[in-house]
């Protein structure tokens, strides 16, 4: 039977460099010391599926084949499943066989760290910017919709953003940035940031992805959370359009709805795509949908068996659109696709 119990991180066995293989592609990379399994596959430009990237959102799970890890000091791996691993903070304590399908058996995209110069900042809202930046092009730097960067802060600090543009050889990328209280960077963004400033970023990061399927697509976001799903709008407008695809937004007011005409000229372009504003705090004179987004869903399409749901923004919602589609409405849970900074991390990442 395989060992999957953690082991001391002082323990010899993580002494030396470990080789880690990902099935069935076979792809295989050397993690060192002190690296965990997502780090090491990462630099090598091989993409396991993470989000947070801090052991709290279990979106690495990954089922070990063979092979056993450790997890640094203090740290105690809850919610995992038996002789699983979570990859983004795991260390091989040996060598180590993992099953990741989503792993490629030749290295993709590799990550890069750059200067970004600020192009534009415009207030869309009371609290969010839209922020378009600049890479050199010379940097390699490149992203699939759904993806991800962090901005990396003076004291090495990071913040996470997605991007909300469709990628091209221009260099361009775009964040949605909401300004939180007490957010270090994201107040600095939405009242000082201007043209020219220069930010270091890191990336691309995320395995955030449309599916290459003809199932129909529910687009569930809530806040900023819109952002990777704009990405999603823009580059695959005509397969979303194709598969059918509608989307549900949802804020407390209808200003945090902050691109509201263009998501509805989105969605009048083509007959097979639909817009579902729906807020929970509404004004008086609201004449849309009022309560849950994600029970916007569900009133719609009490069947969700065979679409795909793809949810951002707050780790709440997403954690109850989960539950409430795939245990109440049928939805297969690999169906459901989620990009959600987890509620630790929410004063990290998107700040």
């Amino acid at each position: 039977m395989t060992d999957t119990t953690p082991v001391p991180a002082d323990d010899s066995a993580t002494q030396g460099i470990h080789r880690v293989t990902f099935l069935p592609g076979g792809a295989s990379i050397d993690c060192p010391p002190g690296k965990s399994v997502l780090e090491s596959a990462m630099a090598a430009g091989f993409f396991p599926k993470h989000s947070c990237r801090r052991g709290e959102c279990n979106a690495c799970t990954a089922r070990i084949v063979s092979g056993a890890v450790t997890y640094p000091d203090g740290y105690v791996a809850g919610n995992v499943a038996e002789q699983h691993c979570l990859t983004c903070i795991a260390m091989p304590a040996a060598d180590l066989v993992l099953e990741s399908p989503e792993v490629a058996a030749e290295p993709g995209r590799r990550i890069v760290q750059a200067g970004a110069r600020v192009v534009s900042v415009e207030r869309v809202s009371h609290d969010v910017a839209v922020v378009r930046l600049q890479v050199p092009p010379a940097t390699g730097f490149g992203f699939a919709p759904g993806q991800y960067v962090d901005v990396i802060l003076r004291d090495g600090a990071r913040r996470s953003y997605s991007m909300a543009n469709a990628p091209d050889d221009s260099g361009i990328i775009e964040w949605h940035v909401r300004a939180m209280p007490n957010g270090r960077f994201s107040n600095h963004v939405y009242q000082l940031l201007k043209p020219r400033d220069l930010i270091r970023i890191e990336g691309p990061f995320g395995t955030f992805a449309l599916s290459r399927s003809d199932r129909p697509v529910v687009l569930l976001a809530s806040g900023t959370g819109y952002a990777p799903i704009a990405a999603f709008i823009k580059a695959n407008g005509a397969e979303l359009a194709a598969r059918g695809a509608t989307l549900y937004w949802g804020g407390r007011r209808r200003e945090d709805l902050y691109v509201f005409d263009e998501v509805q000229r989105w969605a009048e372009s083509d007959t097979r795509l639909g817009f579902e504003p729906v807020l929970s705090d509404p004004e008086a004179g609201w004449q849309g949908r009022v309560g849950f987004v994600h029970e916007a869903v569900t009133a719609d399409l009490p069947d969700l068996s065979g679409h795909e749901v793809y949810a951002c923004g707050n780790p709440l919602m997403v954690a109850a659109a989960r539950t409430l589609f795939c245990q109440d409405h049928g939805l297969d849970p690999a169906n459901f696709l989620s990009d959600a900074f987890v509620i630790r991390a929410e004063s990290q990442a998107q700040v």
